[in-house]
């Protein structure tokens, strides 16, 4: 590895969670990517994702499986869609407490559709 400490969510689950080999995967891949390119490290959403990954495999609660299944499944994108719902949310309720209006990027910035619309 690199000098870079991996983010507080993956030095907590290395410390409490029972196994952490979908983890210690992730970290082996950055410490190759960071060799190439500093700038290409695990970054908070992928650790907790890996994280996320561990806990359910290897909670006692459930088969790996069974865990698998969850994760096929897509329960993994619907923490990641509440997490940004609630920054969204902060984002609107920050705006509105500095009356101001929410932020509206240029639609012809942003338009994969080409002519008029």
């Amino acid at each position: 590895r690199r000098g870079r400490d991996p983010p507080p969510p993956c030095r907590y689950a290395k410390a409490h969670f029972p196994k952490t080999p979908t983890l210690d995967f992730a970290l082996e891949v950055e410490a190759i990517t960071t060799a190439k390119r500093s700038n290409l490290i695990l970054n908070v959403d992928g650790c907790v994702a890996v994280c996320f990954v561990d806990l359910l495999r290897h909670c006692g609660a459930m088969t790996v499986e069974e865990a698998d299944e969850l994760i096929a499944n897509g329960c993994l994108n619907g923490l990641f869609v509440l997490g940004r719902s609630i920054g969204f949310i902060g984002h609107h309720l920050d705006q509105k407490r500095l009356k101001q209006p929410l932020y509206r990027h240029p639609w012809d910035d942003i338009s994969y559709i080409q002519g008029d619309v």
